[in-house]
């Protein structure tokens, strides 16, 4: 897939850098050190990635930085970079993403690379990291689920969109290849959306860990391993 190249002019992505700083003697030196390498935003968030950038050319303008994705959804107007304070470890800049008004075909990851200096060259330095756009859909409250005296997934999501979001939730028991999936849309509401889900849990199994991922228009919003165990009953109530 085409790279969509950037040439930002005022503030993404992990850390990596052209050359090791353990070089050779006399190897010149160049690097781009990103201190976040993954940022989750939803639409109208802005994603921040500082980093630091050594050269033996002196110190870089934020105008000599580009950004390039390999999504080709990703766009110019989203990108700003401004330079941030300096300590001992070199100049420091910060690389801002604000996706403005987009649709639910935007959503996803986008791998991106900021570069400085002329490709196959010394004068050249490459960090790398990825934004994940995601739906303004948030889990409101730790997801339950239950196996006694029957199996239920419960959830409280949060639309905060203009528009409704396909949501899918998926269970799975560790252990074993029971599994289990619901899909439904999230409609865009003032409050909570309560989502309650029954299951036939795996049979002959007392507890058991769950894997529980939930994840809206394609983009993974919640990932766990649940407990659920079922209440011991005392030998009293049996006999009675």
């Amino acid at each position: 897939m085409a790279g969509n190249a950037v040439q930002v002019t005022d503030s993404v992505p992990q850390a990596a850098s052209s050359t090791d700083s353990r070089s050779a003697p006399g190897k010149v030196v160049s690097d781009i050190i990103l201190a976040v390498t993954e940022a989750q935003i939803a639409p109208g968030d802005t994603a921040c990635f500082p980093f630091a950038a050594r050269t033996a050319y002196g110190i870089p303008s934020v105008h000599d930085f580009n950004v390039i994705s390999d999504n080709p959804d990703f766009s110019p107007q989203w990108a700003r970079l401004r330079s941030a304070a300096s300590d001992s470890y070199g100049p420091r800049y910060l690389l801002e993403i604000t996706p403005g008004d987009i649709g639910r075909s935007q959503f996803g990851a986008y791998p991106l690379r900021l570069s400085w200096g002329a490709a196959g060259t010394q004068r050249y330095a490459v960090g790398q990291c990825t934004l994940i756009i995601r739906p303004s859909v948030r889990a409101v409250s730790e997801p339950d689920v239950t196996i006694w005296p029957a199996g239920q997934v419960c959830l409280l999501l949060e639309n905060r969109g203009g528009t409704g979001i396909d949501v899918s939730v998926s269970l799975r028991h560790r252990g074993s290849d029971w599994s289990k999936e619901w899909e439904f849309e999230l409609p865009v509401t003032d409050d909570p959306f309560s989502f309650s889900g029954r299951f036939d849990p795996p049979a002959a199994k007392r507890s058991g860990d769950f894997e529980l991922a939930v994840s809206a228009a394609g983009v993974p919003l919640a990932r766990r391993t649940v407990r659920a165990r079922r209440p011991l009953i005392s030998r009293r109530l049996i006999a009675a």
